[in-house]
């Protein structure tokens, strides 16, 4: 028999397609109110991912007004339109009016293909809370899990692109390079972030003889250059540097391929993140560098409010959204992470904070009322610590 999964709407895009991807089924059933969210163009959109995604039709069956009796009548059609189906009503989020019409239509007599379960999104598991319990064995083809960019256009946004495609894609090339980089610059953040900011003279890539120039535009940037100079010859990064009152020249010895990895402060950090994070075996996507539109509208005038993720994942159903920050953490940076994982993720979207120096007491605090997981101090963690260390905050949050 084929199965008819019913969603009652939920606002939070992740309540709505965690049953998806926990069994399979043959067409996916939203009941709403009518005149109310979500409307004709949040409707297309719904309709357009998740048939992509699950390769089932999508559908929305409206109740006439906002109270049980509309709804129980809603239900009725419901049973009578999918009677040859299994029907399945997912009892995850969801309006209470809809829940108490459900609870009268199940009690109102036998029946003998409804079932209601209840889904949890963050432990991925469907408990069976009414009617006649799910059938599973006919499964056949498994659900699919949606990706990081179908969530993020669930919650009217997109993805525009990041830098890798994929981190998993790089990293064993970039294993060595990654921690050879943030090995060099760990301790010395605040001269590695005022170097980074030192303007190119011909653009990041190296002249035909294979030097890099840059132009002091403040005194202490000379202070600055030497300092970080020493610090990559030391590590075989930088083979030649020659400092004048006016610029720095240098070359990158000829088995560093690291120009990609500090042409911005925070690039270090960010692949030193998203490579202990990946080497966890926690989670099945990772990205760094992740460019986002706000409101899903990518506009061709290049004008679009954006914002540029330091790295996210997904840690299975939910995703994690990471701020990387070359300094210490402070309350600012807590707000600016908070909002973009409401924005971007809903109530599930995991929110975390990584910092290279430690944090102060009451920015810790604040982060734990916040729900916000931070990872502070990450200059004094090895590779395998910062692993642990993720791995645990991770797995606490998620409890």
């Amino acid at each position: 028999m084929k199965k008819a999964l019913i969603e009652l709407y939920d606002s939070d895009a992740l309540e709505n397609i965690i049953s998806l991807q926990l069994a399979r089924y043959d067409v996916l059933v939203f009941m709403c109110f009518k005149n109310s969210d979500p409307d004709p163009k949040k409707r297309a959109l719904i309709s357009q991912i998740i048939s992509s995604r699950a390769g089932i039709d999508v559908c929305f069956e409206e109740t006439e007004e906002k109270c049980i009796e509309a709804a129980l009548t809603a239900f009725e059609d419901i049973s009578a339109k999918f009677s040859d189906y299994f029907c399945v009503v997912d009892l995850t989020g969801g309006d209470e009016i809809l829940i108490a019409a459900l609870g009268r239509f199940l009690s109102g007599y036998k029946r003998d293909n409804f079932s209601a379960h209840r889904s949890d999104v963050i432990k991925g598991t469907l408990t069976y809370m009414a009617g006649v319990p799910e059938p599973f064995a006919d499964e056949g083809a498994s659900p699919v899990p949606f990706r990081f960019s179908d969530i993020i256009r669930l919650y009217g946004g997109a993805v525009i692109g990041s830098w890798p495609d994929e981190f998993s894609s790089i990293m064993d090339e970039k294993r060595y390079e990654i921690l050879r980089v943030w090995n060099a610059i760990k301790d010395i953040s605040a001269d590695w972030n005022k170097f980074c900011s030192i303007s190119y003279v011909n653009g990041v890539e190296p002249d035909e003889n294979g030097i890099i120039s840059r132009k002091f535009s403040k005194e202490n940037e000379i202070i600055t250059s030497e300092r970080v100079m020493q610090k990559l010859q030391k590590r075989g990064i930088v083979k030649t540097y020659a400092i004048d009152a006016n610029y720095l020249r240098y070359s990158l010895h000829p088995s560093a391929k690291t120009d990609d990895l500090y042409i911005s402060a925070g690039t270090a950090l960010e692949m030193y993140t998203a490579l202990a994070a990946s080497g966890t075996g926690m989670f099945h996507e990772c990205y760094t560098k992740v460019l986002l539109d706000c409101d899903g509208i990518i506009a061709k005038s290049g004008s679009d409010p954006t914002n540029e993720l330091d790295v996210t994942l997904m840690y299975g159903y939910v995703p994690v959204f990471i701020s990387c920050k070359n300094t210490e953490a402070t309350k600012e940076f807590l707000y600016e992470i908070k909002t973009m994982a409401d924005h971007f993720g809903g109530k599930y979207g995991m929110p975390m904070l990584v910092s290279s120096k430690p944090a102060f007491q009451p920015v810790k605090e604040r982060a734990k009322e916040m729900h916000i997981m931070l990872i502070d101090d990450v200059q004094s963690l090895s590779l395998k610590e910062f692993r642990a260390a993720i791995s645990k905050t991770i797995s606490s949050a998620s409890r």
